[in-house]
């Protein structure tokens, strides 16, 4: 006889999201490293769309990220990905500064 009932288990994950943070046309991944080489080589799976917060100035981004955490704590984006990402319709942006 056929068991229809599920084993029981946890329930899988739901996939972490990208985050992507901007100063003019500098770019840092500050969520989703796990995803950084499916993202950057443009093959495999990485959560989509990336949400690219973007700052008018460092001080905005000093703000947001809080005075615990620095900028050498997040992976350096080239703008070319991140033009790519965009011409993919892989991102969205919105304005840091209204944050």
């Amino acid at each position: 006889m056929l068991d229809d009932t599920k084993a029981a288990g946890p329930e899988p994950e739901e996939p972490t999201g990208m985050l992507i943070l901007a100063v003019n046309e500098s770019y840092w991944l500050a969520e989703g490293d796990e995803y950084l080489t499916p993202m950057l080589d443009g093959s495999g799976f990485f959560p989509t769309p990336i949400i690219c917060v973007r700052f008018s100035n460092s001080i905005q981004l000093t703000a947001f990220i809080g005075p615990n955490r620095s900028l050498l704590d997040f992976w350096g984006l080239n703008p070319d990905v991140v033009e790519r990402l965009r011409r993919d319709n892989h991102l969205k942006e919105i304005d840091g500064d209204d944050l």
